[in-house]
Parts: C-alpha cells; sequence; structure tokens
C-alpha cells in the first residue's frame, strides 16, 4: 500500500540528529564540565540517528525500533547516566528546586535542551524518542473495558497544573530543598516518578494511552509553543490518495487530527504531536 505520510526530508533529520546532540554534548559538558552529558547527548544523537537510518531502509519495524530506542534512551538516561547514580531528577519541579540552590542540572538542561531548543528542529520527538515517563506509557495500552474518551489536552488545565508544580516545587524549596542532600533528591525522584506513572495508569483507564502526557505534562506544554516552527514535521506524500479511512487519527495517542492536514496536503502542524509517527505507520 502506498504510503500518504512520512517524517519529511528522513536522510537529511538523519544527518541532523547527528549534528544536533553532537553540537548539545560539546556545548553542555563544557559548560557543565561533567564528561557525563558529553556521553549522554552523543549516545542519544548516535541511536537516533541509527533508528532513522535503519526505517529508512525498513520502514515496516518503524514502531519497533521506535520503542525500542525510547527504552534505550530512557532507561540510559534514569539508570546507567545522571539519574538514580547522582540523585539528579528530570522532573518538572526539580527545576524550581536547582535554581533556589543556585544549581543547574539534569532538569534545567533538559528544559533548555528538549523543551526550548530542540523543538525548533524536531519539534516534540522527545516525549516519542527519550522520556522514560513516556515509554513506560507507551508499554500501556487502553486498560478500560469500554472504549476510551475522546479528551484533548485543554490549556486551561495544563497550564494550571503546570503552575501548581512550581507553586508546590517553591514552597518545598524554602523548606527542606531536596536539591541540597543526595538522599532526599533520591526520594523524590523514585516518588514523583512513581506517583506520575500511577497516575498516568489511573488516566488510561477512562482516556486511553498517554493519557498524562496528552493532558497534563508540564514539559510538553512549554515544548508545544515551539513545536508548530519545528523544521522536520510529517508530512503528506500522496495526499489525493487518501481514502478517509481514518487510520491516521484512529491510531495518533494524542487525538489529532491528521486526516486534515493530509486532505489539505499540508505538514501536521500541530503542538501536540509528538512525532511518534503512528499515523505513518497506520497508513
Amino acid at each position: 500500500m502506498s504510503r500518504l505520510l512520512a517524517f519529511a526530508k528522513r536522510r537529511v533529520l538523519i544527518l541532523s540528529y547527528m549534528a544536533f546532540f553532537t553540537l548539545t554534548a560539546v556545548l553542555v559538558s563544557l559548560i557543565q564540565q561533567n564528561p557525563r552529558y558529553l556521553a549522554l547527548f552523543l549516545t542519544i544523537g548516535i541511536v537516533s540517528s541509527l533508528h532513522e537510518y535503519l526505517i529508512s531502509k525498513r520502514p515496516e519495524f518503524r514502531q519497533k525500533s521506535r520503542i525500542a530506542l525510547q527504552l534505550f534512551v530512557g532507561v540510559f538516561i534514569l539508570f546507567g547516566m545522571v539519574s538514580l547514580r547522582s540523585g539528579v531528577n528530570f522532573q518538572f519541579v526539580e527545576i524550581f528546586f536547582d535554581l533556589a540552590a543556585g544549581i543547574i542540572s539534569g532538569a534545567f538542561i533538559q528544559l533548555f535542551v528538549a523543551r526550548f531548543f530542540l523543538p525548533f528542529f524536531f519539534g516534540n520527538a522527545f516525549c516519542s524518542r527519550a522520556c522514560w515517563n513516556g515509554a513506560v506509557f507507551e508499554l500501556t495500552p487502553h486498560l478500560g473495558k469500554k472504549a476510551p474518551t475522546i479528551k484533548k489536552r485543554h490549556s486551561l488545565l495544563a497550564w494550571s497544573y503546570l503552575i501548581a508544580l512550581i507553586v508546590i516545587a517553591l514552597f518545598v524549596a524554602q523548606t527542606n530543598n531536596p536539591a541540597l542532600d543526595i538522599n532526599t533528591r533520591r526520594a523524590w525522584l523514585i516518588s514523583e516518578n512513581v506517583l506520575i506513572i500511577t497516575g498516568g495508569f489511573l488516566l488510561s483507564l477512562t482516556y486511553g494511552t498517554r493519557s498524562y502526557c496528552r493532558l497534563l505534562c508540564p514539559f510538553l506544554t512549554i515544548s508545544g509553543l515551539f513545536s508548530k516552527f519545528s523544521v522536520f514535521k510529517i508530512t503528506p506524500v500522496q495526499h489525493d490518495a487518501c481514502i478517509n479511512c481514518e487510520l491516521c487519527n484512529k491510531a495518533c495517542p494524542m487525538y489529532i487530527d491528521v486526516r486534515s492536514f493530509v486532505q489539505g496536503n499540508t505538514r501536521v502542524n500541530d503542538k501536540m504531536c509528538i512525532v511518534c509517527e503512528r499515523c505513518v505507520s497506520a497508513c
């Protein structure tokens, strides 16, 4: 079957991933004076480029390769590089713990690289290729007995959740800042991730897979402001062959109306797109 959708300019994308993460690796490691960040971003660049090369040759492995990539990078960050070993929490509240303590570490670097800088090139691709919470949710299908309720992100809810996290983080930072004690930092890292994953499972009972990402994730709230301007997007290549089967819409975990972009022969320019390419695989 002819494919109606593709991730724009795949070969250029491979080189762009490698160039982006190599530059990031050098700059962050020099600024932080920490070689772990050099290894971290170089590894992400290499495996991301290998993933893109594989699916350029064997597109039928697109989703298996992407999920393997996300699991590898997520586990690599969480267990092997900068999180559990050093107590560096990549979750949102850690940004404000660190800033209150005058520290720049993992969460702030992730915010800057993955949520301010990367979206201008690859959109919200971090969500579908590196986030360890996303990797867990990716492997969690809709758990409810009934069909999931279609619920898209509401800006007021998402921004309220983000602001609430900031208020909580600043309050905790003024009382017993976890950034100042490695054991407290690890306890926050573990408990916060358990809370997010548990909450995501509960949401999936009603709203389907990746409900937390779709409805609440504060990082996606921020990167979504810039992702519409990204260079690389999912792009129709044979829009006139669309038969209105809506398989692309049904496959999208973010409930984006992909079909409307196909029929309009325009790139999928939605701020909630996480570039998982499930619509491409389903087409």
